[in-house]
């Protein structure tokens, strides 16, 4: 299975259109969709640090999907939007919350790949600064993880997908995000016999 965490909490976000176009690709390499799953954002509800830790034990429903998004997923796709130089509020707030011992097996044995999203000519930094922050993670709570080296920068999204992530027809964007999901799909395969052996 395959976790796509769309870091927008924003409806019908360019992230969320990232998010689908990832999940029709990997359809299309024989995943089946219902193995590829995509909390809502939407429904984001972690609180922030001033607002109290999360607990196992009573989690929230978006809480609890991301949860076991995560928990069950070998593959997962960290895509964060673009803001001011930045990855988003909700996804650097998600691995605050998330990332520490008690949330062991959301991080453990898995591939993460990053991608950043942006409506220009953006998307690099956020999807860099999440590679240096997952593997922090990694190094800190000493877990069997890799972050792939291969992200993606999806630039001028919104006219590169339509809301349900199908693609408009630039030959170059698709060929790009095509191997961005394929390279990783690709690496799952090879790396995590490996890692949960």
């Amino acid at each position: 299975m395959i976790g796509i965490l769309s870091g927008s909490s924003r409806k019908n976000s360019n992230t969320a259109r990232v998010a689908k176009a990832i999940q029709r690709i990997a359809a299309s390499k024989g995943l089946p969709v219902s193995e590829c799953i995509i909390p809502d954002f939407t429904q984001y509800d972690i609180p922030f640090a001033n607002g109290g830790h999360l607990h196992k034990e009573q989690l929230s429903a978006f809480q609890q999907s991301v949860y076991d998004c995560m928990k069950n997923s070998h593959l997962i796709f960290v895509l964060s939007p673009e803001y001011n130089w930045f990855p988003s509020a909700e996804i650097i707030n998600l691995i605050h919350q998330m990332g520490n011992r008690d949330f062991k097996e959301c991080w453990d044995g898995k591939i993460f790949a990053t991608c950043g999203i942006s409506t220009g000519r953006g998307g690099r930094i956020p999807a860099v600064q999440l590679s240096y922050v997952l593997n922090k993670l990694i190094n800190v709570l000493d877990l069997h993880s890799v972050v792939s080296g291969k992200i993606f920068e999806s630039q001028f999204t919104n006219r590169m997908l339509d809301e349900n992530g199908n693609s408009a027809g630039h030959e170059e964007y698709d060929h790009g995000l095509e191997q961005y999901v394929k390279y990783n799909l690709e690496l799952s395969q090879k790396i995590l016999p490996a890692l949960n052996g």
